[in-house]
C-alpha cells in the first residue's frame, strides 16, 4: 500500500519552500525493477516497482523513523519523501527490523533504498552501496536516573564489569560499540531502540547504549526517568543504503540530496525534528 506521510505534492512542496526560508552484497535482478529515470550524468536506474521509490526502515528510532497515531514520522522518512518527489515519484515505505534492512536493499527484490540512520561501515559496504553522508552521530550512554552507581566519570570500569548487562539494538553499531569497549559486560541486543529504553525501565539492563540524538529525543519525552550520562564522539556517518547493482540510483538521490544541503531544506528538518 502506497502511502504519503505528510500531505499530497502540493501540501510537500509548501514544506519545501517554508523549508528553504532556513538558513546493507547483492544483485538486483533486472527483471525485478524497470527502467524508471536517469541520473543527471544520464545513467538509468531500476526501481522494484516502476513509477514508485520503495524505501525501508524500522520505524522505532525516533527522532529519525517512528510510529506516531498511526502514522509515520520522523527526518529519514519526510527526506525520503521528498527525495521521492524530487525524482517524480510515488513513495512506499516497508518497515522491518533494522538488522535486516541492508540485506533486503542487498536482495534487489524488497526495496530500493533504506533509511534508517544507517551508519556508514565497512560491514555493511560489503552488502551494499552508500549514498553520501547527511548526518554525524555519536553514541550515548543511558542510565536510570535514580542509578547513582554509574556516572559519566566512572561508566569505563562499571559497566566493563561481569554481570553488567547493557541494552543495544540488534545489529547497529552500539551493539558493536558495546562489545568492543566492555568486553566483559553483556549485550543483550533488542530489535529496537524503544525497547532498549523499555527494558531498562524493567531491569533487564543497567545501562543502554544508543545513538546521540535518539538517547536525548527519548530521555526528553517517552522515558524522561532516564538520563544520559555520557556522550561519546564516535563521528558516525548516516547515509542512504542502495543495491549495489543500482549506481544510478544512487547517484539520482546523490544530487538531490546536494540540492536539498544546498537550498536549507536538511537543515530545516533537522531544526523540525529537535536534531542537533
Amino acid at each position: 500500500m502506497k502511502k504519503k506521510l505528510f500531505g499530497a505534492t502540493a501540501a510537500t512542496l509548501a514544506i519545501a519552500g517554508a523549508l528553504a526560508l532556513v538558513g546493507c552484497g547483492g544483485s538486483q535482478d533486472p527483471a525485478a525493477g524497470s527502467a524508471a529515470g536517469e541520473a543527471g550524468d544520464g545513467e538509468a536506474y531500476t526501481l522494484v516497482e516502476d513509477g514508485t521509490f520503495t524505501i525501508g526502515t524500522s520505524a522505532e528510532y525516533e527522532p529519525f523513523e517512528y510510529m506516531e497515531d498511526g502514522e509515520y514520522k520522523g527526518f529519514d522518512l519526510e527526506l525520503a519523501e521528498l527525495i521521492a518527489d524530487d525524482l517524480g515519484l510515488d513513495f512506499e515505505i516497508v518497515n522491518m527490523d533494522f538488522d535486516g534492512l541492508c540485506a533486503a536493499v542487498a536482495s534487489g527484490t524488497k526495496m530500493d533504498a533504506a533509511f534508517g540512520a544507517i551508519t556508514i561501515t565497512p560491514k555493511r559496504e560489503k552488502q551494499v552501496d552508500f549514498t553520501d553522508s547527511y548526518y554525524m552521530d555519536d553514541q550515548a550512554i543511558v542510565t536510570m536516573k535514580d542509578n547513582a552507581d554509574i556516572t559519566g566519570d566512572n561508566y569505563a570500569d562499571a559497566l566493563n564489569a561481569e554481570g553488567v548487562k547493557i541494552a543495544v539494538q540488534s545489529g547497529s553499531t552500539a551493539e558493536a560499540f558495546v562489545n568492543e569497549n566492555f568486553p566483559k559486560a553483556t549485550a543483550v541486543p533488542f530489535k529496537n531502540a524503544t525497547d532498549c529504553f523499555a527494558a531498562l525501565q524493567s531491569n533487564q539492563a543497567v545501562a543502554l547504549v544508543t545513538n546521540r540524538s535518539v538517547a536525548a529525543q527519548l530521555t526528553a519525552s517517552s522515558f524522561d526517568n532516564e538520563q544520559v550520562i555520557k556522550l561519546i564522539s564516535t563521528g558516525e556517518e548516516y547515509a542512504i543504503a542502495v543495491n549495489k547493482d543500482n549506481p544510478g540510483l544512487k547517484d539520482a538521490i546523490n544530487e538531490t540530496l546536494a540540492k536539498f544541503s544546498e537550498d536549507g531544506t536538511i537543515d530545516a528538518l533537522m531544526e523540525k525534528y529537535s536534531i542537533k
